[in-house]
């Protein structure tokens, strides 16, 4: 697959590589989710269906995320554009708008990217990077995800990691996400109590960026469980995250919904 690039930037899991320029201070407003402006493609002949993930045009979720090194995060992921290839998903943060496109499959979705755009821009405990897909293999989401389930999903990524005095080193490394079905469970968040369904992700990346002739790797392990919820979409995440010898752990809670 040819690399794939557009114009700037988190996924399927945002919360891997932090945007510190979305933090907001934890009194901020939550902002209930807009209505999108209408695109030229707003058709789907249910190729993009999904039992976990409604994919509708004008679709949104409004979330907020604590605990994260950057501070509380508020956004709203809207799905705005849907055609029988794929779908893009905007996420609307506090001052900073992002797309990611979405591709759908006979076995199931498929995010294009590392979180929006083909490009992800990253920004997180001081390193930040561009990078565009090179490869994709395995699923963000199946079509149908039976008890015990287990799948993978992949990216190659190549790109720049910023470095002192303005400098940019040549990076390229990988994504990888190992998932499980872990059965179903009654969830509270703020837009309600939801039967859903609960899965197991272990995140990974490592990337090699090369700087003055020094190889400089790039390490995160997560352990994350989330939570889906049929015919509404994702509903609550936790994860656990090392960063660079850092720790923590990032609740993200659905806090209203909009699915027409």
């Amino acid at each position: 697959m040819q690399a794939k690039r557009s114009s700037a930037i988190i996924f399927f899991i945002f919360i891997l590589f932090t945007l510190s320029a979305c933090g907001v201070d934890q009194s901020s407003e939550i902002v209930l989710p807009f209505t999108p402006q209408p695109n030229a493609n707003t058709v789907s002949d249910g190729s993009c269906d999904n039992a976990l993930l409604p994919v509708k045009p004008g679709a949104s979720w409004t979330y907020i995320s604590t605990g994260s090194p950057a501070g509380t995060l508020i956004y709203t992921d809207t799905v705005t554009n849907v055609d029988a290839d794929g779908f893009t998903l905007t996420s609307q943060f506090d001052q900073t708008t992002r797309t990611q496109e979405w591709a759908c499959t006979p076995d199931g979705l498929q995010a294009l990217q590392l979180g929006g755009s083909t490009a992800a821009g990253v920004s997180t405990q001081g390193i930040t990077a561009e990078f565009a897909t090179v490869e994709i293999t395995g699923l963000t989401l199946p079509k149908e995800i039976t008890p015990g389930m287990q799948w993978q999903y992949n990216l190659t990524m190549q790109g720049t990691v910023a470095m002192p005095g303005d400098q940019k080193a040549e990076a390229s490394g990988t994504y990888t996400v190992d998932m499980k079905e872990m059965g179903i469970e009654s969830v509270t968040v703020t837009a309600g109590t939801f039967n859903a369904t609960k899965l197991q992700a272990n995140p990974a990346i490592d990337i090699k960026a090369i700087f003055e002739g020094l190889e400089v790797p790039i390490k995160f392990n997560g352990a994350s469980l989330l939570w889906y919820a049929p015919g509404i979409g994702y509903v609550k995440s936790v994860e656990n995250g090392d960063f660079g010898g850092t720790n923590y752990t990032v609740t993200t809670e659905l806090q209203a919904y909009i699915i027409p």
